[in-house]
C-alpha cells in the first residue's frame, strides 16, 4: 500500500500537488496577516502617538503575534479545502484542530493583554502610593491571572476534543493525598507566604537580616523570597524557613545607631579630656542628618590609651555612609586644631636600678 502511494504520489488522499497549494495557502496567509500588522503598527502607532491614552498603545504592541497567528490558521483552513483526505481520523478531528488553535490564539492575546494592563497600569499606579504591600501583591497577581487564562483555556480545548474535565478531575482527587503529601513542602512554603503579606514582617524593599543573609527585599513569591545581599547576590529562600526563623527589619529603624571608641593619650589633661567629649557632641548636634542626642563619655582607662565612648544616631539613613565619612572626618579636624592626640598601642617599660652587691 505504501510503496502504492509512493509511485502514485498520493499520501492520505492528497497528491503533491494539493500538499503544494496547501502549504503555499498557509505561507501566503501568514505571510498578508504580517503585511496587515505591519500597516497597522505604522499608522496605528502614528495615531496612538497623538492621544493621551496608553490602551491603544497597549493594543498595538499586544496584537502583533495573534495577527500573525491568525493568518496561519486561514491559511491551514484555506488550504485543507484542495486537500481530499481519506483518513476518518483527519477528517473528523480537523474542525477540532482549528478550535484548539483558535482558543490557543485568543489564550495567547488575552495573556499579553492582561499582562500588558498590570505592566502599562497597575505597576506605574502602585508606585505612586506609599505603601510597599501592592507592590509585594502584583507579581503574584499577574502570576495568577495568567494561569488562570491558561487553565480555562485548557479545559475548554479538552472539552471541545470530548474529554469530559469533572471526571478527570475526580480522578486527580484519587491520587490528591499522594500529591499533597509530595508537595507537603510546597504547600508549606506558600502558607508561609501568606503569613509574610498577613504580618507584615516585611514589605519588598526594606533592608533585613534573614537566617544570617542581610540585605534588600528583592521580592516575596508564593514559595520564595528573594533577598539581594549588599555584594548584589540574589539569594532565594523558602517562605517556610523565612517565617520559622528570626527575623531582623533593619528597615524599621527610625534611626541608625553608631558607637564608636576614641582613644587618646595618657598626656590628655583633665581640660583636654572635656573639651573633647564637648567637641564630639557639637559636630553631631550641627550636622543637619543626625540626631541631637549624642552620648560622650569617658569610659575607661586602657593599656595605652584614655577611651572616650561616643554614641549618636543618623536620621537620614540613605546617607549613612556619607554621614559617617563627614562626621569622621570633623573629628580629626577639630582634634587637630585642640592639639587632642590619638592614642595607639605601646608600652612603657621602667628599670629599676638594683643595688650594687657587695665584693
Amino acid at each position: 500500500m505504501v510503496l502504492e502511494n509512493l509511485s502514485s504520489g498520493i499520501f492520505f488522499g492528497s497528491n503533491l500537488t494539493q500538499y503544494a497549494i496547501f502549504f503555499i495557502a498557509i505561507i501566503g496567509c501568514t505571510l498578508i496577516a504580517k503585511i496587515i500588522y505591519f500597516f497597522i503598527k505604522k499608522y496605528g502607532t502614528i495615531i496612538a502617538s497623538k492621544t493621551n491614552n496608553e490602551f491603544d498603545d497597549l493594543i498595538i504592541e499586544v496584537i502583533g503575534t495573534p495577527i500573525v497567528f491568525a493568518g496561519f490558521i486561514i491559511g491551514l483552513i484555506a488550504g485543507y479545502q484542495f486537500l481530499t483526505p481519506d483518513n476518518t481520523f483527519i477528517t473528523n478531528n480537523f474542525l477540532k484542530l482549528i478550535e484548539a488553535l483558535v482558543i490557543i490564539n485568543l489564550t495567547w492575546l488575552s495573556v499579553k493583554l492582561v499582562d500588558g494592563i498590570i505592566i502599562h497600569f497597575l505597576i506605574p499606579l502602585s508606585s505612586k502610593t506609599e505603601s510597599k504591600l501592592d507592590d509585594q501583591l502584583i507579581p503574584i497577581l499577574r502570576k495568577l491571572a495568567k494561569a488562570s487564562i491558561i487553565v480555562l483555556a485548557l479545559v475548554i480545548i479538552l472539552s471541545s476534543f470530548g474529554i469530559e474535565v469533572m471526571p478527570l478531575l475526580a480522578g486527580l482527587g484519587v491520587g490528591g493525598l499522594a500529591i499533597a503529601f509530595a508537595a507537603q513542602k510546597t504547600v508549606e512554603d506558600m502558607f508561609g507566604g501568606l503569613s509574610i503579606f498577613i504580618s507584615k514582617q516585611f514589605v519588598v524593599g526594606d533592608a533585613v537580616k534573614v537566617s544570617g543573609i542581610e540585605g534588600t527585599v528583592d521580592s516575596v513569591g508564593l514559595r520564595n523570597t528573594r533577598i539581594k545581599d549588599w555584594d548584589g547576590r540574589i539569594n532565594t529562600l523558602p517562605n517556610s524557613s523565612v517565617v520559622n526563623g528570626t527575623i531582623l527589619n533593619i528597615s524599621s529603624e527610625s534611626t541608625k545607631r553608631v558607637s564608636i571608641t576614641l582613644g587618646l593619650t595618657y598626656s590628655t589633661s583633665y581640660a583636654k579630656m572635656k573639651k573633647a567629649m564637648q567637641i564630639l557632641k557639637t559636630i553631631v548636634k550641627k550636622h543637619p542628618d543626625c540626631v541631637d542626642d549624642s552620648r560622650a563619655i569617658f569610659n575607661d582607662y586602657g593599656d595605652s590609651s584614655m577611651n572616650i565612648g561616643f554614641v549618636y544616631y543618623i536620621k537620614n539613613k540613605g546617607r549613612k555612609f556619607d554621614v559617617l565619612n563627614e562626621v569622621n572626618l570633623e573629628i580629626l579636624n577639630q582634634f587637630e586644631k585642640e592639639g587632642l592626640s590619638f592614642a595607639f598601642p605601646s608600652q612603657s617599660v621602667y628599670i629599676e636600678s638594683m643595688p650594687k652587691m657587695r665584693k
